[in-house]
């Protein structure tokens, strides 16, 4: 199959190529801006290679496979590694992690790169931080340079600029497309609240550990300073042990979401719909999947301790349907794409809104053919109140198209605003009532495989791909399909597999039902004599 660019793609890469390739990518998540890379290092390739690329670890396996499919040609370096060289034939391509780049620049400044590509460039906003003095030092020493971000400016104006010093003359091409103006066709997305109680004993460590918050933090507020400085250093110091306490409140909430997470999960399984789950903390991430491995629901998890060379045949394993449920972390909410579900879950918010846009767009890219709903798990009465109200207010201002320059939207920022309203009464509107998920006995697991003589499916919206699908996501191999009258019928085992008689109708909905059996034991024939060797 011939590989061909939408038509915004081409008009990008040439917009690129007349800049001398050097130009800020600001597209949205979705919209391809790996593919436009790759394809401007093949019109190019005696001019661009050897190219470095930089990419977040999670996304260095994605760009080695879109690089063998748009890149045929080129032969590819990962840089896996802080000590093994590499290889003494220089390569088009070199593929390395944030992660790695500070420890192994030198090295790849000896290949003579000619481009450098930075993707998910706003982790280099920060001037001060090691890795943003590196991508400055060889960006000094190569010709062409590509930032790739789908939230460029993400917090504040000021980090445009750091990012611009990167190009000479400071003024980049800087090309920007949001993706409903390159996809007009791509189904809506809608974000909805689902308001949960925490567990009796999550409440009372969250209460306690709320109450100390706010002695602590009146003890704070009471202190007085003779000088502007001595204030201004004790406010800095304030925020960042407000940062840890309020992370400390966070995450107690999210453990406490965890029962609800795996029910909801569950019960979308159940009806057909694999689905995305998002939580901050490993904590939480660890207590989700082992509930859903008690349940014996079928699931990967990547977070920021999976390794390199998992992390991609973990995206593909959901996206070919293998699996029902992903689980990731932050280090799962850039550079993947996760468009087998339509529905995402986040058990814990994030910080800031960017940081949750970015993790939305995971499953709302080009190529989702319906529309996509994000779930936020909202425990009531909690710091979950504040984070949702503050997010919620930059979002609207966002919208209404306020400047970047007025809207600060980092953790810091976060923190200060809960610091000065924290004496005020924090009510967020939530749609519904308070769900009962997590709180009554867990789904029981579905029948296993062996035990399984049929499984039957009524309904319109039934056919034989989504009649499969639903068997291969709970881990049913049908050796046979076929459409009666009023039914689809999978013959998951064969009738002689079980005791006459002995058959049972398991209900998973009013569309699923499963027949279950007692298997037959096996007859033993007669016992031969035993051969010599």
């Amino acid at each position: 199959m011939k590989l061909q660019l939408r038509d915004f793609q081409k008009e990008d890469v040439l917009q690129i190529r007349e800049n001398n390739y050097n130009a800020i990518i600001a597209n949205a998540p979705g919209t391809g801006k790996t593919i436009e890379v790759l394809v401007s290092l093949t019109i190019d390739r005696k001019m661009l290679c050897p190219a470095i690329i930089v990419a977040p670890a999670s996304v260095v396996g994605n760009w080695e496979k879109e690089a063998k499919k748009w890149t045929p040609w080129a032969s590819c370096h990962v840089v896996r590694d802080r000590s093994t060289p590499l290889p003494k034939k220089r390569k088009h391509i070199y593929l390395i992690s944030w992660s790695l780049l500070t420890d192994r620049a030198l090295e790849l400044l000896q290949v003579r790169p000619r481009l450098i590509v930075a993707d998910e460039a706003h982790m280099a906003k920060n001037d001060e931080a090691a890795r943003s003095q590196i991508l400055y030092g060889l960006a000094q020493r190569i010709p062409h340079k590509l930032l790739l971000s789908g939230t460029p400016l993400i917090n504040r104006i000021e980090e445009l600029e750091s990012l611009k010093t990167i190009f000479p003359g400071n003024n980049p091409l800087i090309v920007r497309r949001l993706l409903e103006e390159v996809a007009k066709d791509i189904p809506p997305k809608t974000r909805a609240f689902l308001p949960v109680q925490l567990p009796k004993k999550a409440e009372r460590e969250y209460v306690k550990a709320q109450n100390d918050f706010a002695d602590w933090l009146g003890v704070q507020l009471e202190k007085r300073f003779d000088t502007a400085d001595a204030a201004s250093a004790h406010r800095r110091a304030m925020a960042a042990e407000a940062l840890v306490k309020i992370g400390y409140l966070r995450r107690i909430a999210g453990k406490g979401k965890t029962n609800a997470a795996v029910d909801w999960a569950a019960r979308a399984v159940r009806v057909g719909e694999p689905v995305v789950i998002f939580a901050e903390h490993t904590a939480t991430i660890d207590r989700i999947c082992d509930s859903l491995h008690k349940q014996n629901l079928r699931h990967v998890k990547l977070y920021g301790k999976t390794p390199k060379k998992r992390r991609t045949l973990i995206v593909e394993s959901f996206q070919k349907g293998e699996v029902p449920i992903f689980v990731g972390s932050k280090a799962a909410s850039t550079g993947i794409t996760l468009h087998r579900a339509r529905h995402l879950l986040f058990v814990e918010y994030y910080w800031t809104s960017a940081e949750m846009d970015q993790a939305e767009d995971r499953i709302r890219r080009i190529g989702q053919r319906y529309p996509t709903k994000i779930w936020y798990m909202h425990a009531v009465d909690t710091v979950d109140d504040r984070i949702a109200r503050i997010i919620g207010t930059k979002r609207r201002l966002m919208d209404e198209a306020i400047g970047l320059e007025d809207i600060r939207d980092t953790p810091e920022d976060t923190v200060k605003q809960i610091i000065q309203t924290w004496s005020e009464t924090c009510q967020v509107p939530l749609r519904g009532d308070i769900t009962q998920l997590g709180l009554g006995k867990p789904l029981p697991p579905l029948p296993k495989k062996g035990d399984v003589a049929q499984i039957f499916f009524a309904g319109e919206r039934w056919n034989k791909s989504s009649v499969r699908a639903w068997a291969e996501m709970n881990g049913y191999k049908a050796i046979k399909i076929h459409f009666d009258s009023r039914f689809w019928r999978l013959r998951i085992n064969t009738q002689k597999t079980f005791v006459p008689q002995s058959f049972r109708t398991y209900s998973v909905s009013t569309e699923i039902k499963i027949i279950v059996g007692v298997r037959a034991k096996r007859k033993s024939g007669p016992k031969g004599p035993r051969r010599r060797r």
